[in-house]
């Protein structure tokens, strides 16, 4: 579409809305600064595959994010294009979520993030803007030398405080970080914690299926460790307090004190320094054995992550579900 008004409407949205909607997504990724707010089934699974650091993948997108907006800002010769395929490459990742069976969190805007469909439509809508509202060749050609020096500082910037903020939240911490108290003389006691790693994240926890319990690294992180474990048959779930999923599962499932008594459930810190966010749902009166993972490490992990454990060997686990594994299925 030409003419003044549409002219006007395309450059609004390539030189001010699309880079401020980028914009957004970076400063949420600066502000948590975790490899979660990486969207699951497109990049962190394939990042994990490939043996790539998380946080320096993280870095590296908001370097690139700031990049994309500097030339969309300052270059007007390139904004519509750098708007482009900015908008095009969202749209894809999001439709690979989508695919991949993610509907519930992207992670685009940090912990709190709405589901991909949501994010697919506004970033559709934006993708539509732009293509439909061109702006006009003389708009876009002017790029002097003092708006390419800008650009410039905002992407050396932008690099320095990407890398800068985020590679050191990924450090491991130099002791491993306990939530409290253990009894020494406990049975369930993990006699020898691996120290943390910095960020944990498995892509495919199925391949733990058939494995003894204490070959799982997760559990060789926990202080203290699920109780009756090498009985016939034991649950374990690694459930969130934000977890809207999680939740109905205490209340819906958990709090039955039959099935409650064959649970172990254990709560994913909210962050490396707080174990239950502020907003926590409350917790029902339940059976179930109560543990945390420690403080201290980047827990990466789409809750509830439940695992049946049978006279000692994996034979269950599923993400972001618990009706498989504990048999509830109608």
């Amino acid at each position: 579409m030409r003419g003044p008004v549409t002219a006007k409407i395309g450059l609004v949205l390539c030189r001010i809305v699309v880079p401020m909607w980028v914009l957004t997504g970076a400063v949420f990724k600066l502000i948590e600064r975790s490899p979660r707010t990486l969207p699951r089934e497109t990049i962190l699974n394939v990042a994990d595959g490939l043996g790539l650091h998380l946080y320096g993948l993280l870095a590296t997108l908001i370097a690139l994010e700031f990049l994309a907006i500097a030339v969309m800002v300052f270059l007007g010769r390139f904004a519509r294009a750098m708007a482009l395929f900015m908008l095009t490459a969202f749209c894809l990742i999001l439709l690979g979520e989508l695919v991949g069976g993610n509907f519930t969190d992207c992670g685009c805007l940090g912990a709190n993030s709405p589901p991909p469909w949501v994010m697919l439509a506004i970033d559709g809508a934006l993708l539509a803007g732009v293509l439909l509202f061109k702006p006009t060749p003389a708009a876009a050609a002017r790029v002097g030398r003092g708006p390419v020096v800008t650009a410039l500082v905002v992407i050396l910037a932008g690099l320095g405080t990407s890398f800068g903020l985020v590679i050191p939240a990924g450090r491991a911490p130099e002791t491993t970080v306990g939530n409290g108290p253990v009894q020494p003389d406990g049975p369930t006691v993990n006699p020898a914690p691996a120290a943390l790693p910095g960020y944990w994240f498995a892509s495919e926890v199925e391949s733990w299926i058939g494995k003894p319990w204490q070959e799982i690294d997760l559990f060789t992180y926990m202080r203290k460790w699920p109780k009756e474990m090498d009985s016939a048959k034991r649950y374990v779930v690694f459930y969130s307090r934000t977890c809207d999923h999680c939740e109905a599962m205490f209340w819906e499932d958990l709090t039955d004190p039959v099935l409650g008594s064959m649970v172990t459930a254990v709560e994913v810190p909210q962050s490396k320094s707080v174990l239950t966010s502020s907003d926590a749902w409350p917790m029902p009166a339940t059976e179930c054995e109560l543990l945390a993972l420690p403080l201290g490490c980047d827990w990466i992990i789409t809750a509830p992550l439940t695992i049946t454990v049978e006279n000692s060997n994996v034979t269950c686990t599923t993400e972001g579900d618990h009706i498989q594994c504990m048999g509830l299925a109608d």
